[in-house]
């Protein structure tokens, strides 16, 4: 073997140790208008302390809207849509 074939058969294999990549967790929120009473379904993959932010510049919820309920894993998407009769 060369040197350039042994240095990129070293980095094949150091690639592939070590723990595998996570996937991202899905957070689900059921938030309520601050005029109605229909609750809305927001599902995403940023981090939950993001969703719960009220310093942020542009939130992902807007502040004056009311957060019911979350939860985090896909599970919940089916719970909360027949919980709270979300189409």
């Amino acid at each position: 073997m060369h040197i350039y074939q042994l240095k990129q058969h070293m980095r094949i294999n150091h690639e592939s140790k070590g723990r595998p990549a996570e996937k991202k967790l899905v957070i689900v929120v059921v938030y309520k208008k601050p005029t109605g009473k229909k609750h809305y379904l927001y599902i995403t993959e940023s981090e939950i302390d993001e969703v719960l932010s009220n310093s942020k510049r542009k939130p992902l919820i807007p502040n004056n809207y009311e957060i019911v309920d979350m939860g985090i894993g896909e599970s919940f998407i089916k719970q909360f849509k027949k919980q709270y009769d979300i189409k």
